[in-house]
């Protein structure tokens, strides 16, 4: 019989190895993609018409379908291979597409509210729209996909198996903070960022890793994800997670100190970014309550290891 001590440590090897299979997978698939996907679409004679120095909209879209494809092969891998561990993580149930439809509206809320608020205090202007015609429903429709894919392929690549193996091991609390560290450490490349701003997605992170816990699938957390995507990128226009894409729906303008506006990080990298979504997470664990809420003292997790 193995040694109670040794029994955490077993633990922490445990999920260490299967969670290091699990990422090796996800960024070998999507660096493997990456390299052909370029080639591939030249070849097909499929080009993005975008200013210079602008990514294409587009490019969202394609990217986030090689992080999409990367961690459904690896989360698949994983299925098949720990068996120690089952869970349907966007499951077919009758709340899914409530959930999904209230995350949107959720997520739109809490970026909406971030720059009203900065708007209020001097620090944003809507100089007026910026697409018409069929611009505008090609660009509306674009980001609506773009902002789908968007919040699936990043919530299933982090708070999928990540997130829902870790946390009956050693309880929600402490899941929920690990999984919003890799959340914004994904966010440290990005151009443009700030301190402020990677402390604003370490909450946003936590605020999705909230909905999943209180709804026991990923469909609100995707949602949430996609609401605030497409609200940022398109509806109010402006800089995510310091990158500034083709097609937007107005012409904006961040103006004022850096801590205000966020500056070249966009909302997320203002000083009101962080206490409104943690006031957007409060809000979640009321509306969402379940029995083993976050405040109390002990966890159920949702997942049993057999």
């Amino acid at each position: 019989m193995p040694n109670a001590a040794n029994r955490p440590l077993a633990l922490l090897a445990g999920l260490t190895w299967r969670l290091g299979l699990y990422f090796a997978v996800l960024i070998g698939v999507v660096i493997a993609l990456s390299k052909v996907a370029g080639p591939a679409l030249h070849r097909l004679g499929i080009g993005f018409s975008h200013p210079v120095g602008t990514p294409a909209a587009e490019s969202v879209l394609v990217g986030e379908t090689l992080i999409l494809v990367g961690a459904s092969l690896a989360t698949a891998i994983m299925l098949a291979f720990d068996r120690e561990w089952r869970m349907a993580i966007l499951p077919a149930r009758p709340t899914a597409a409530r959930h999904f439809v209230q995350g949107l509206l959720w997520g739109f809320a809490g970026v909406g509210a971030t720059l009203g608020a900065i708007a209020y205090l001097g620090g944003y202007h809507v100089l007026g729209l910026a697409l018409s015609g069929p611009a505008l429903a090609y660009y509306a429709a674009l980001w609506a996909a773009a902002a789908f894919v968007n919040g699936l392929a990043e919530n299933l690549a982090v708070l999928g198996y990540p997130l829902l193996r870790v946390a009956p091991a050693i309880g929600w609390r402490w899941a929920i903070l690990l999984v919003a560290t890799f959340f914004a450490a994904g966010h440290l490349a990005n151009a443009g960022e700030n301190p402020l701003g990677i402390a604003s997605v370490f909450m946003i992170g936590a605020v999705l890793a909230v909905a999943i816990y209180l709804t026991q699938d990923l469909w609100l957390s995707v949602g949430i994800h996609a609401g605030a995507v497409f609200a940022e990128d398109f509806t109010f226009s402006v800089p995510d997670s310091g990158v500034v894409y083709s097609g937007h729906l107005i012409v904006s303008r961040l103006d004022g100190p850096a801590w205000l506006s966020g500056g070249s990080a966009g909302p997320e990298g203002s000083v009101v970014a962080f206490p409104v979504f943690a006031v957007l997470l409060v809000l979640l664990c009321i509306v969402y309550r379940r029995r083993g809420a976050l405040s109390e003292g002990t966890l159920k997790p949702l997942v049993q290891s057999t």
